[in-house]
């Protein structure tokens, strides 16, 4: 099938134009956000430089990435090699992070791999390369499979959900909210496919066990759930960043103190550029501008809900949906946080928020959509798939 130019792809012209707009935005309120308290020093340290080669990069790789045909992460005699190749390298990142030496903490956790000399070592941070590749494998592998076989619990099930936990697993100890972003992401993939409610259902009680382990038992984390019933609680210190995030939304106003007006950004608000960029953005363009902000995010999850049922291809219908699903849910997640509406969970805004692994990657997931919708034909597979794909999606 040839590639359907991209100034006759109005969806794929308006995942690329929104995702562009983002990340000028998000350019934009991280040199906002770091401009008062950055500190001379190596360029590559300097959280607003880093940002923009990243952001950069990010736009090259969705300008040019979109060329590529998603289907060869299908092709395989036995299976989805190159997607199963991506998912092996991503698991074996994700198991180095615990390794001495090769890990590196953040905030007293282990979420990082530090690559290259010490005085300019590039950071990467496996979870987000799990993320993407395990929603890639699991829309390529299931894709394949004939509707009969999408039902059997020995044969899709089983080997499904155990891939999931063991990915859930290798980042639930280090970084919860990734963790948990993973394992409905990956439950939203099996969804769509086919898998059956019922089946599914059965991840519930080992899910229910890991929130009690990693969540109830662990005080720190805790206290961030009853932070999010009582964020102006005075006795809570998990309350600090809520509260301080409500108080800079509010002062907002309507319209904002403009841009690089803000006020807790001065050593208040922690994380401003990353878990609480947005609402660095409300106080300083209001509700006007955070009604852009969503309007722009709402925009792409429409973007990708049509580059999702408009796919005559299973597989692509399957890897638009569910890539367009997870990152559609991080935003509102982000959002969530920063209301004070969910606990604070560490999850960037896509494209806004500062960071180099999480721009690059979902810039990347998202020319992935635009390729699928650069090429509406039907590919080949097993006969009665294509119906059984349209009837579940």
């Amino acid at each position: 099938m040839e590639r359907i130019p991209l100034k006759a792809n109005s969806t794929g012209k308006m995942l690329i134009l929104v995702t562009l707009a983002m990340l000028a935005l998000g350019l934009v309120m991280v040199h906002s956000a770091v401009a008062s308290v950055e500190s001379p020093g190596l360029w590559y340290r300097r959280v607003d430089l880093r940002h923009t080669a990243f952001a950069l990069l990010s736009a090259a790789t969705l300008l040019l990435g979109w060329r590529f045909d998603y289907r060869w992460l299908r092709s395989g005699r036995r299976g989805p090699v190159l997607a199963g190749s991506l998912l092996a390298v991503a698991i074996l990142c994700g198991a180095l992070v615990f390794v001495p030496g090769v890990g590196k903490s953040v905030g007293g956790c282990y979420r990082w791999i530090r690559i290259g000399p010490p005085r300019y070592a590039v950071g990467f941070q496996p979870s987000e390369l799990i993320k993407i590749s395990l929603v890639v494998f699991l829309a390529a592998w299931l894709s394949r499979k004939p509707p009969t076989e999408l039902c059997s619990f020995g044969k899709t099930f089983l080997p499904s959900a155990g891939l999931v936990i063991l990915c859930v697993g290798l980042v639930a100890t280090q970084d919860f909210g990734s963790a948990t972003l993973i394992g409905i992401a990956a439950g939203a993939t099996m969804l769509l496919a086919g898998v059956p409610i019922r089946q599914l259902a059965m991840l519930i009680p080992p899910a229910m066990v890991g929130f009690y382990g990693l969540v109830v038992r662990v005080p720190h984390r805790w206290a961030r759930i009853t932070a999010m019933l009582d964020p102006w609680a005075s006795d809570n210190p998990s309350a600090y960043q809520p509260q301080q995030s409500l108080m800079a939304i509010l002062s907002g106003g309507w319209f904002g103190k403009g841009t690089g007006c803000g006020i807790r950004k001065l050593g208040y608000l922690p994380e401003d550029s990353t878990d609480f960029i947005f609402s660095v953005f409300c106080e300083e363009w209001g509700f006007i501008g955070a009604a852009l902000l969503i309007s722009l995010v709402v925009l792409w999850i429409f973007a990708a809900r049509r580059a999702s049922v408009r796919s005559s291809d299973c597989f692509g219908q399957l890897l638009a949906g569910s890539l367009g699903f997870m990152i559609g849910l991080q935003a509102v997640l982000h959002i969530a946080v920063v209301l004070a509406a969910a606990p604070p969970t560490g999850v960037s805004l896509p494209f806004v928020s500062a960071g180099g692994t999480a721009l690059v990657l979902l810039a990347g997931a998202t020319a992935l959509m635009v390729s699928v919708t650069s090429r509406p034909g039907a590919a080949s597979f097993p006969p009665g798939l294509a119906d059984h794909c349209t009837a579940e999606l």
